[in-house]
């Protein structure tokens, strides 16, 4: 079973035992088994549709993106798109460029 022999996962589940103790073992196999089944829940439903926002900057034009202001990282003096707070490449952080007042 999973490549291991009897006197193995008897040894572990010894341990497990004098780890955890009587009472609480059969909780954390509880607590286990619903974390496994959670996450084959998740993977298995379809995944979650994008927020309009990010659905209309993904199928917005590659020339849209390209007019649109971009910032320079004063660390690696990379150009970052504007929306980020740390630069993408270095992680420094990106100071807010004073916009137009309302």
């Amino acid at each position: 079973m999973f490549g291991y022999n009897l006197t193995t996962l008897i040894i572990i589940l010894v341990i497990a035992l004098l780890l955890f103790g009587p009472k609480r073992l059969p909780e954390l196999g509880d607590s286990i088994g619903k974390a496994i089944r959670g996450f084959k829940r998740a993977t298995a439903d379809e995944p979650e549709p994008l927020p309009k926002e990010t659905q209309a900057t993904a199928s917005a034009s590659p020339g849209d993106q390209a007019t649109s202001a971009t910032r320079v990282c004063p660390q690696c003096q990379k150009e970052s798109p504007t929306g980020f707070a740390f630069c993408p490449h270095c992680g420094q952080r990106i100071k807010e460029e004073p916009g137009p007042e309302k």
